[in-house]
């Protein structure tokens, strides 16, 4: 009988090992593309710590319904076909915008219509996210002064798994204060148009992989070759250290939590 007890918690921690990889691999994009967005304004000492403080905010608003997150990114997706498809050399703020407005106006009517969704909470959600995002920050600003430019892929690392502890162990305590903040309209809106103008870039930076001459500014396309140089060791990174982590909660029994 015994190995009928050991294969449940062994699905058990390959199931949470995978969200949180899910997690982890959403936070290290969104920390890539906002850290290369702010090259240009901010000095790396402070643009990672505040790329950090963005992925955790924008990977609580995707975790502020995931049923949204989902039906979000599929509409979105598809307008980006067809945009793109009458648009030889589209540029990334009308995609961005596209998806935004997409996502704002399926998100709102979203919350309206589904009264048993988890979106209501999306505003504390946010809140606990800038939270566990300005906490985790410290340590990466202070990793940045260490190493300079060598800490970039190696701040996320750190930084993706402080975050996401921070966010499980506080998200409770703010969604019982601050879920009433925006109507439930407001939070779908939210979520939708973070989710939706995410997914657009996302859609952009594959398509100019794909096709390198595809974006009409050089300067846009300047952004997504720095992404596209720094996601994948980021990415994997983030995913294989929140995996480990999944793993090890489920090993030393730490209870699930439903937010």
């Amino acid at each position: 009988m015994e190995p009928t007890t050991k294969f449940p918690q062994l699905e058990e921690a390959v199931l949470r090992g995978a969200i949180w990889a899910f997690v982890g691999v959403i936070f290290g994009f969104v920390f890539v593309v906002l850290a290369e967005f702010l090259r240009e304004i901010l000095s790396p000492q402070f643009r990672i710590p505040v790329a950090i403080i963005g992925a955790a905010v924008l990977t609580a608003v995707f975790y502020g319904s995931m049923r949204l997150t989902v039906m979000v990114a599929n509409f979105t997706f598809i307008a980006m076909v067809v945009y793109t498809w009458g648009n030889p050399q589209p540029t990334l703020e009308p995609l961005i915008l596209v998806g935004g407005g997409i996502g704002l106006v399926v998100g709102a009517i979203y919350g309206l219509k589904d009264k048993h969704s988890r979106v209501f909470c999306a505003d504390a959600k946010i809140v606990a996210g800038l939270y566990a995002g300005v906490l985790a920050s410290f340590l990466a600003y202070l990793l940045t002064l260490l190493l300079k430019e060598a800490a970039y892929p190696w701040a996320a690392i750190i930084a993706a798994p402080i975050a996401i502890l921070i966010y499980i162990a506080s998200a409770h305590w703010f969604i019982k204060r601050c879920h009433h903040w925006i109507p439930p309209a407001g939070d779908g809106a939210i979520v939708g148009c973070g989710v939706g103008a995410a997914t657009g870039l996302m859609f952009m930076i594959m398509a100019a992989t794909l096709d390198p001459d595809l974006l009409q500014i050089s300067h846009h396309q300047m952004v997504v070759e720095r992404v596209q140089h720094f996601w994948m060791p980021t990415v994997f990174g983030t995913a294989a250290v929140c995996f480990m982590i999944g793993v090890l909660r489920t090993v030393f029994k730490v209870r699930w939590y439903a937010l």
